[in-house]
């Protein structure tokens, strides 16, 4: 960490954009040399791109551009002044076996057999035997996570059909239908016999001093949170894309019931006079429903405050719950086109076109997943809805990511001066990178694979290879050009990545096991995280911690992985072919 360089240690693509950083308080132009082996120049050049206090990091920094170096080949480095980057590779596939260690995290996390017959405040003495794949530090099972991440993987089949088997020939790996089948297992148990509503969590920690589960006998172990509206909208939406995947890959069985469930869900939740449970409802460790942002905290005192507010003090997108309602809509309504049901494909067109978030189009994660829909309508492309709205905002949002891009740190894709998440923060603390920041910037990167692949169907090669590249910045940002030179997934037996993330919060699987990424700076809040830097102390892409476990900033969570899966997938197995197209386009004219 005390080297000036920032650059992608796993490496780069041989026509992507490269661009690394070099700290340095001075400002005026320098000369940069790219070399080889002991001595050899193979590329020079010239930078005045500086940038003084940059106001994500605090640091200042040249921004060196290498582009135009395109030749494969290992053991180069970049050098300044005298002083010299690590090595680095140019390849057509620079992540080599971690692509499958990334996916192989969701089987590496699977629980089997996970009892739970204790409830927050003895609500139910219901009890359920679950299989499914852990979420975050306490290892447990939230449906709202578990169907953000599974709609990661679900559009990455849905786009990229032969990624299905891409893993398993790889060696020990899961198909990817065969993954997501497991990961489904949970959903049709989880709205208890006499109940309309799904359960939010599912707790396995049995520590006594944060994981307790209020109400219950001894007050601690595993336990079950109560119902509430988001979390079946979450079952309803990911049980109705999973329909569509077995109609191509299972029975009919599973596809029919899967579908009927994801009715009943959606027709609960829509009926149901709506619930929304705060942590005092939720119980075991942590959790803030339904939008764990800062609608639910207070950070400066430390504070709850009322997550399912409405009215003037709520959420002003709007995504405390019709978000949810509407990925449901969605997602159902695809179902019915690829299974024939004409009526409930009609009935549900109907309520979609009417919704207040039809076609939205912006940043997205589990507590806004409005945008997740958008995606999979312009990934089927249904004949009977209109989508031109949507395309025009995927192209006006894509562009907004790539000028974000360009103001600090290459690859980020937050406007970090923006003021989105300080309303009624009760602080005037800077807030931009987020819990999970890692996560939303590997979704922004999902927004522009989609205006790449359509700018490339569409012929557009070099608008396909724009936004590619910065597909590709986000990945070099995750892995080393960064505040903190820190590539953000463990990677143990990759001994070019020299700042692998290692004490991640994650007791399930030790941090030897390749691939699993960090959830990253977090300047929302501390959550009394002692390990993390003081609250405040430190610009937003400085929020992360350089010791200890620090879960504010090192915590790993399942809607983590399905971000970086889909993107690196793309990086290894797409990328290439529409910089190509854009490189040969440009040469032929």
């Amino acid at each position: 960490m005390n080297s000036p360089f920032r650059l992608n240690y796993a490496g780069y693509l041989p026509l992507q954009s490269k661009v690394a950083v070099f700290i340095s308080p001075n400002q005026q132009a320098i000369d940069w040399q790219v070399i080889q082996g002991k001595n050899k120049v193979v590329l020079q050049g010239v930078t005045e791109d500086y940038r003084a206090d940059d106001f994500a990091s605090g640091d200042s920094f040249y921004r060196i551009d290498f582009s135009a170096l395109t030749t494969p080949g290992n053991n180069y480095r970049l050098r300044i002044n005298g002083q010299e980057s690590v090595f680095f590779s140019i390849s057509d596939d620079p992540y080599g076996d971690l692509k499958y260690e990334f996916f192989d995290y969701f089987k590496d996390h699977e629980r089997r057999g996970d009892h739970f017959n204790r409830a927050v405040n003895n609500w139910t003495d219901h009890s359920v035997t679950l299989d499914f794949v852990a979420d975050a530090g306490d290892q447990g099972y939230y449906p709202v996570n578990a169907a953000e991440a599974q709609w990661a993987l679900i559009n990455l089949l849905e786009t990229y059909p032969n990624v299905n088997e891409y893993y398993q020939q790889a060696g020990d790996y899961n198909q990817v239908y065969s993954q997501l089948a497991f990961m489904s297992r949970p959903m049709d148990k989880i709205i208890f016999p006499g109940q309309k509503l799904a359960a939010a969590k599912f707790a396995t920690f049995t520590n006594t001093t944060y994981a307790v589960c209020p109400g219950a006998p001894g007050n601690s172990g595993p336990c079950i949170s109560k119902p509430e509206t988001k979390a079946t909208f979450s079952i309803a939406r990911t049980l109705a894309a999973m329909a569509r995947l077995h109609q191509n890959y299972g029975n009919t069985a599973i596809r029919d019931h899967h579908y009927q469930y994801a009715k009943m869900a959606l027709h609960n939740a829509q009926q149901t006079p709506f619930v929304c449970i705060t942590h005092k409802d939720v119980g075991g460790e942590g959790g803030y429903y339904p939008n764990n942002d800062n609608w639910s905290l207070w950070r400066d005192p430390r504070s709850h405050r009322d997550p399912c507010a409405d009215g003037p003090i709520a959420d002003p997108k709007d995504n405390n719950i019709n978000d949810d309602h509407y990925a449901a809509l969605v997602e159902l309504y695809l179902a019915a086109l690829t299974l024939g049901h004409t009526t409930d494909a009609q009935q549900l067109k109907t309520q979609i076109e009417a919704h207040s978030h039809h076609l939205r189009i912006d940043s997205f994660f589990f507590g806004a997943v409005s945008p997740e829909a958008t995606l999979s309508l312009l990934t089927h492309q249904p004949k009977d809805m209109d989508l031109s709205a949507a395309h025009q905002d995927l192209t006006t949002f894509a562009n907004t990511i790539l000028r974000n891009q360009q103001v600090g740190y290459p690859g980020v894709t937050l406007d970090v001066q923006a003021n989105i998440w300080d309303a009624k923060d009760n602080d005037d603390k800077d807030n931009n990178f987020r819990w999970a920041s890692n996560r939303m910037q590997l979704n922004d990167a999902r927004i522009l694979m989609v205006a790449a692949d359509i700018s490339y169907a569409q012929g557009a090669y070099q608008q396909a290879a724009d936004y590619t590249n910065g597909v590709l910045r986000v990945l070099d940002q995750i892995s080393g050009t960064n505040a903190v030179a820190l590539a953000m997934y463990t990677a143990e037996h990759y001994p070019h990545i020299e700042h692998a993330v290692t004490r991640t919060h994650d007791a399930l699987v030790s941090d030897s096991e390749d691939g699993k990424l960090a959830l990253g700076p977090n300047n929302w809040t501390n959550s009394n995280d002692p390990e993390m830097p003081k609250f405040g102390s430190l610009p937003g892409m400085k929020m992360f911690t350089l010791t200890g476990t620090g879960w504010a900033s090192r915590e790993i969570a399942i809607d983590g992985n399905a971000a970086l899966v889909p993107v690196v997938y793309f990086a290894t197995e797409v990328a290439g072919k529409y910089l190509r197209a854009a490189h040969n386009h440009q040469h032929r004219q």
